[in-house]
């Protein structure tokens, strides 16, 4: 994983008649990404375009069908034979079960919704001779007035059908009882009656985003009136409302005959429907037997055809030239699969493979298995690595979890963190064939990850001696309390922080102190393993300009001022300042006293003789570091620059394309041209990027040293609130009600534990988790691989007919 597999970008000329065989067969061994040789062609223009629609369409289709296999829980069978049928068989079969599944779709949805309306035209009958006959409300009498008190017509039973009252009564949306009634109010100005009830039973609907049928409540609801004309007006609104109306009969004889008549139909329409239903599930289930046969057939004729369409034909010599990038180890592989595409087609020539030499960046291919992908997931998040420059992710497996460890150090919250983690691991398998959600998959995908930060924060845990801010106490203490007064026996504590400490007036001061030290060591020391790595990438492509005008006045500033003060912390804790009757120096005063007063030492305590000497003598290194990372590259540039343009001049262009290329492995974004206003331009771009590296790199030194301090304070803030819902709930509350009598003692202790445990997982679980995490990230993406690392590269992707799947999720 330190850095990418070596490519090699190969040339293959072969007959057209063997295109196809061989793109099948490379796309059976998945080791070649094919190079695009018609870049300027429009895709409509390219030869294989008319097959590709083609097959464009089958995929739509099929993802139809796979719609509707979802919808009626039918799963396909798990895994296509090893031999796959042609296109030109399944293609008719295809298209031949899609419009037949429409045509069965469109007859359920049909019977269905007769079935519905025949509900529907029942429920108003039934529901409307209840309300005509006064069952759901109180019946007026003879001498009733038909306007009452309130304005709202009165309707009397029975005398109401031989009244010259007109009913309209259907079903509508409940959502949309309100409106309706209210715009026949006004529009009508109250001469008319509106009544409504719910009816239990959901009913067929219209969805409203993509107009499929579905179960939602309505109502029943019935409008009396009088006169054509608030019929007419009543009709037109109704219908903007989509209500459905239905025949209201004016005699209980006609209702009641209309009534059997309904139920007859509904037993018959519920046959039909199931019959239906049975017959579309019939058909599903043989589907399931074909379909991923199908799937995977056109999924690979698509791909085989994109990939032909960026082959370059050669139509007079009828011959095809096609690049790919192949692994260098894998070449001769590449090779014995091209002979052995021609025996087994009996033709004596064979293809064409030579090795084609070129400036062009190759992808980037890194090795990783399922425990080291995630890490590579993190850092590929960031940027591909470029080609063979060294690779952040096999630092991340390490560097990653004791970043976040130093933020989430806990013995008991790490130990939650690891279970979670072992349930992925144990159910992977399982987990794998399941469709998780967005959460919760991104967790099971980093469940390596998750194991690595669970085990380095329970081993972090150790060294702060926290288990759910609870000092673990596993060895004697150093420290022993006589007479009220500390005592110590001289020892040391046997690993970690004594526990004493978290008992200590002092506490908060000592661990401010301690995790704010172990912040800047730990920042310092990655970021110098980050500059180091630059070197290595300098040396990798041969640019020694870089190793000695930036890998050595970016080390030695930074080791002149960072980790000066680093040897300060260190000694500072190694100094029994008691012993020697000083106080400790304040090394933040000593690092500003350094800048500020160069050569004067203003602390008390000193931690070496000849302090103030030695720090004068950094500064001034640390300050001649600047001007030889900034300028000696843009001079060195200029002069080839003007070298080449002699040598051109004298008719001797080897050596100053030799000098052009040695610019341009220097990363200094010049190249020079022959003409002097290229010259000047690419010489502008030098200066100007090279400015802005100097600058970027003096200022991001302090900021980025400075941004680790973020370690101490999440580490803080993660032992404070452990502590607080410790101190608050159990403490506090859980353990003095072990005096209550029985059994209120055990509710309570129970009821408080659930608090705490609730309370530890909400926000220190996922809340600080998901934010030393993020933290954690920061840091490993910015302050440590901006010191070497580039990230513009490509994926390599090689056509391999197995990761189709795969392929086209991660284009999803």
């Amino acid at each position: 994983m330190l850095r990418s597999v070596p490519m090699t970008l190969c040339q293959v000329i072969e007959h057209n008649d063997a295109a196809r065989s061989v793109v099948e067969a490379l796309g059976d061994l998945g080791l070649a990404q094919f190079k695009d040789m018609n870049p300027d062609l429009a895709p409509y223009k390219r030869t294989f375009s008319d097959e590709a629609r083609r097959c464009d369409d089958l995929k739509r289709r099929l993802l139809f069908l796979a719609e509707e296999l979802n919808a009626a829980a039918v799963d396909p069978r798990a895994e296509p034979p090893a031999a796959l049928p042609p296109l030109h068989e399944i293609d008719p079969k295809i298209r031949s079960v899609q419009k037949e599944l429409v045509t069965l779709k469109a007859q359920e949805q049909a019977v269905r919704q007769m079935l519905n309306a025949t509900k529907e035209h029942l429920y108003v009958l039934t529901m409307g001779s209840h309300f005509f006959n006064g069952s759901l409300s109180s019946a007026p009498t003879s001498r009733t007035p038909l306007v009452a008190e309130d304005g709202m017509l009165q309707v009397r039973p029975l005398v109401a059908e031989e009244s010259l009252l007109q009913v309209l009564a259907g079903v509508v949306s409940r959502a949309r009882v309100m409106p309706l009634t209210r715009a026949i109010y006004r529009a009508t100005r109250a001469n008319c009656v509106v009544r409504d009830l719910p009816i239990d039973e959901p009913l067929l609907d219209v969805g409203e985003s993509r107009g499929e049928l579905i179960l939602a409540p309505k109502n029943f609801f019935m409008v009396i009136f009088s006169g054509n004309v608030l019929k007419t007006k009543i009709s037109k609104i109704v219908s903007h409302f989509a209500a459905s109306t239905y025949a209201y009969n004016d005699t209980l004889d006609a209702r009641q005959s209309a009534e059997a008549r309904l139920r007859m139909e509904m037993l018959d329409l519920r046959q039909v429907v199931d019959a239906s239903r049975q017959q579309r599930h019939s058909m599903l289930k043989s589907l399931a037997q074909d379909f991923n046969v199908w799937r995977h057939a056109v999924r690979r004729e698509l791909a085989t055809l994109q990939i032909l369409n960026m082959i370059q034909y050669d139509v007079r010599r009828k011959v095809f030239l096609a690049q790919l990038w192949v692994p260098t180890d894998s070449v001769g592989q590449l090779r014995m699969a091209l002979d052995d595409i021609a025996t087994r087609a009996g033709t004596t020539t064979k293809a064409i493979l030579s090795v084609v030499e070129t400036r062009e960046s190759p992808p980037t291919y890194l090795k990783t298995n399922k425990f080291t992908q995630g890490f590579q997931g993190l850092v590929n998040t960031y940027g591909v690595p470029r080609y063979q420059e060294m690779n952040p992710g096999a630092f991340a497996v390490i560097l990653f979890p004791f970043l976040f460890a130093i933020m989430f150090g806990d013995v008991g919250h790490g130990s939650l963190l690891l279970l979670l983690a072992l349930f992925f691991i144990i159910n992977e398998e399982k987990l794998s064939r399941t469709k998780l959600d967005d959460i919760v998959g991104m967790a099971f995908g980093g469940r390596y990850v998750l194991l690595l930060n669970a085990i380095f924060a329970i081993y972090v845990g150790f060294i702060y001696n926290e288990a759910f801010s609870v000092p673990l106490g596993l060895f004697k203490s150093a420290y022993s309390i006589e007479k009220g007064e500390v005592a110590w026996d001289g020892s040391v504590y046997t690993f970690g922080v004594d526990p004493i400490w978290h008992k200590s007036t002092n506490k908060m001061t000592f661990f401010n102190s301690y995790k704010m030290k172990i912040s800047i060591v730990f920042g310092v020391a990655q970021m110098t393993l980050g500059i180091c790595l630059s070197c290595f990438n300098h040396l990798h492509f041969k640019d020694k300009r870089s190793v000695w005008f930036g890998f050595v006045p970016e080390l030695t500033f930074f080791l002149c001022i960072f980790g000066y003060l680093v040897i300060l912390i260190l000694m500072k804790w190694a100094i029994n300042w008691a012993e020697y009757g000083q106080s400790p120096p304040s090394l933040l005063n000593v690092l500003i006293s350094m800048f500020m007063s160069p050569g004067t030492y203003t602390e008390p305590g000193r931690v070496f003789e000849g302090q103030e000497h030695v720090q004068l003598v950094l500064l001034l290194v640390a300050v001649a570091a600047v001007p030889c990372l900034l300028l000696p590259k843009p001079i060195l540039i200029y002069l080839d620059q003007k070298r080449a343009a002699r040598l051109e001049a004298e008719g001797n262009p080897y050596h100053a394309m030799e000098l052009h290329a040695a610019d341009e492995a220097g990363g200094s974004g010049g190249g020079g041209g022959g003409g002097g206003g290229h010259e000047e331009e690419d010489f502008s771009e030098v200066v100007v990027h090279q400015v802005i590296h100097t600058i970027e790199f003096v200022l991001g030194s302090i900021s980025n040293t400075a941004s680790y301090l973020r370690l101490w304070a999440l580490s803080l803030a993660h032992s404070q609130l452990s502590e607080l819902f410790w101190d608050k709930v159990m403490r506090e509350q859980a353990f003095p009600a072990a005096k209550y009598p029985f059994p209120l003692n055990g509710i309570v202790l129970f009821a408080m534990f659930a608090v705490w445990f609730s309370l530890n997982l909400g926000v220190l679980m996922v809340m600080e988790n998901l934010s030393s995490f993020l933290h954690a990230l920061r840091l490993q993406w910015v302050e440590f691989q901006n010191k070497f690392y580039v990230g513009d590269g490509y994926r390599f992707v090689p056509f391999s007919y197995a990761q189709l799947d795969a392929l086209e999720q991660e284009s999803e």
